[in-house]
């Protein structure tokens, strides 16, 4: 059986992952970033605090499996029923790439698989694929960062001041790209290839929609492109409808899914 998307037996649906099991790393004392173990609990009750609520609305009720302890650099999303599960392993907040706002986009991408919406896979088309759950990541981490008060200020690069230039609220942009960039960063190095940029987007473009996790720089175009897009967190979105709640080419088109991921195929509807 395939390691890296768990299918489950009984009641269920695909599983996800924020990257595949096969490429992740286990966190050793010499690449531990020293998070505080009650900084970690205290994020992920936010996200119990915030969408349980919202999940409730939905029919179902959220639960997210915690061991601070665990190594693994990693995430995953799986539904069961109506029960919308997360498992947050300590690793992924310690790991020395991962600031507090990529550790937060990790948890966002995660719900992305759960809450995203279309493209979808799996014969339920209730798990997002992985570019929509980054896709959801801008609008999640738009909100919960709102929410926080940063565990440690954010290096003001001259790249970040470019992306968020004519951003109003420019503090919770840089946040918010910092972790999204953050995040690519691990992608990057488990790819071996460069560090992604937020200046310089992918010219990648696909001749169809992919499924599995794309490459690091298309990763964090499409992160980057969710936190610009006017949508709210709590907008319903659809496994069949692509466009509901989205930026798309009739709605915001230069905040829509890039192409390096996401391939249209129908015309839409204004």
């Amino acid at each position: 059986m395939n390691k890296v998307f768990l299918f489950l037996l009984f009641s269920f649906e695909l599983s996800a992952s924020i990257v595949p099991q096969r490429a992740q790393v286990v966190l050793g004392d010499d690449y531990n970033n020293g998070y505080p173990e009650k900084r970690y609990h205290q994020v992920l009750d936010l996200f119990i605090d915030i969408y349980s609520p919202y999940i409730e609305s939905l029919g179902g009720s959220f639960h997210i499996k915690r061991d601070f302890r665990d190594g693994a650099v990693n995430a995953w999303a799986w539904r069961t029923e109506n029960e919308y599960h997360l498992e947050v392993p300590g690793g992924m907040s310690r790991y020395y790439l991962i600031n507090e706002e990529g550790f937060i986009s990790t948890i966002c991408h995660e719900l992305g698989h759960l809450l995203g919406g279309a493209p979808t896979k799996g014969y339920l088309k209730r798990i997002s694929v992985e570019g929509q759950a980054d896709f959801y990541v801008g609008r999640c981490t738009r909100h919960i960062l709102g929410l926080l008060e940063p565990y440690k200020e954010i290096v003001e690069t001259d790249e970040l001041k470019k992306a968020c230039e004519k951003e109003q609220d420019k503090p919770l942009c840089m946040r918010a790209l910092a972790g999204a960039k953050s995040l690519a960063s691990y992608y990057a190095k488990l790819e071996n290839s460069p560090t992604p940029s937020l200046i310089k987007e992918s010219t990648r473009e696909v001749k169809s929609t992919t499924l599995n996790h794309p490459p690091s720089q298309c990763r964090l175009d499409t992160m980057k492109k969710s936190f610009f897009c006017p949508v709210s967190w709590d907008s319903p979105t659809s496994g069949d409808d692509k466009n509901l709640s989205q930026c798309f080419e009739g709605y915001f088109p230069e905040y829509s899914r890039p192409k390096c991921w996401f391939k249209t195929t129908t015309k839409h509807q204004h």
